[in-house]
C-alpha cells in the first residue's frame, strides 16, 4: 500500500469591501389574467419592502480589480498544472479502444448500435468538460462574492465562498494518483466548517 502524500492548499478569505453599490428602486413584472402588471413592492405587499436593484460604480469596480487580478493568477497557475496532469493521465486514449460492449437494442433498426464506454472514457469526458470552463467559473464566483459584500448582503458571502472553495479543491484534486490527498491548510476545513 502506498503512503498517503498530502498536498496542502491555501483557503481564500473574503476581502473587506469599503465601497457600496448604487441602489435604485425598481418594479417587478407579473402576468395576471394574460396582462402585464407591474408591482412596486415584493409580492405586491408593502410590508415586504420595495424591489431593489444594485448597480456597479467605477469605485466598486476599481476596488475589486486588484483582488480579481491576484485570484486569477492563482487559479491560472493551478489550472496549468491540472492541464499537465490531465494530458499525462489520458495520454494516448482512443475512443475505439475504450468501447466495452456494442449492441443493437432494437430489432427494427439493426444498424442503431449503442456503444457502452469504459469508466476511464466517461471520466475523461467529465474532466475535459470541467477544464473547459473552470477558470471563468471561479473568477466569476469570486467576483460575485465581492459584489455581494458591496451590496451589504453579508449572510450570502459564506455561500459564495463555499462555491469557490469547492470548485478550487476539485481543480487541485483532478487527475492525481489515488495516494495523493488534497487538504486545506489550517485547523478548519472551509468545505465542512458550517456543517452542524
Amino acid at each position: 500500500m502506498s503512503k498517503i502524500f498530502t498536498i496542502s492548499i491555501t483557503s481564500f478569505k473574503p476581502p473587506f469591501m469599503r465601497e457600496k453599490q448604487r441602489q435604485e428602486n425598481t418594479v417587478c413584472k407579473k402576468y395576471v389574467g394574460g396582462k402585464v402588471v407591474y408591482h412596486d413592492f415584493k409580492w405586491n405587499n408593502p410590508k415586504a419592502g420595495r424591489n431593489i436593484m444594485h448597480f456597479d460604480t467605477d469605485e466598486c469596480r476599481a476596488e475589486r480589480a486588484p483582488y480579481n487580478e491576484t485570484f486569477a493568477k492563482q487559479v491560472q497557475r493551478a489550472f496549468d498544472r491540472a492541464v499537465i496532469r490531465f494530458h499525462k493521465q489520458y495520454a494516448g486514449i482512443n475512443r475505439v479502444d475504450e468501447v466495452v460492449r456494442s449492441y443493437a437494442p432494437y430489432k427494427q433498426a439493426p444498424n442503431a448500435i449503442i456503444h457502452e464506454m469504459s469508466e476511464k472514457w466517461v471520466q475523461y469526458g467529465k474532466d475535459k468538460k470541467f477544464l473547459g470552463n473552470i477558470v471563468s467559473r471561479l473568477t466569476i464566483k469570486y467576483d460575485t462574492m465581492m459584489c455581494v459584500a458591496q451590496q451589504g448582503k453579508y449572510k450570502l458571502i459564506s455561500d459564495s465562498l463555499y462555491d469557490v472553495h469547492k470548485a478550487y479543491h476539485e481543480l487541485q484534486s483532478m487527475c492525481r494518483p489515488d495516494h495523493h490527498e488534497v487538504v486545506f491548510k489550517g485547523k478548519k476545513n472551509p468545505l465542512t466548517a458550517n456543517l452542524k
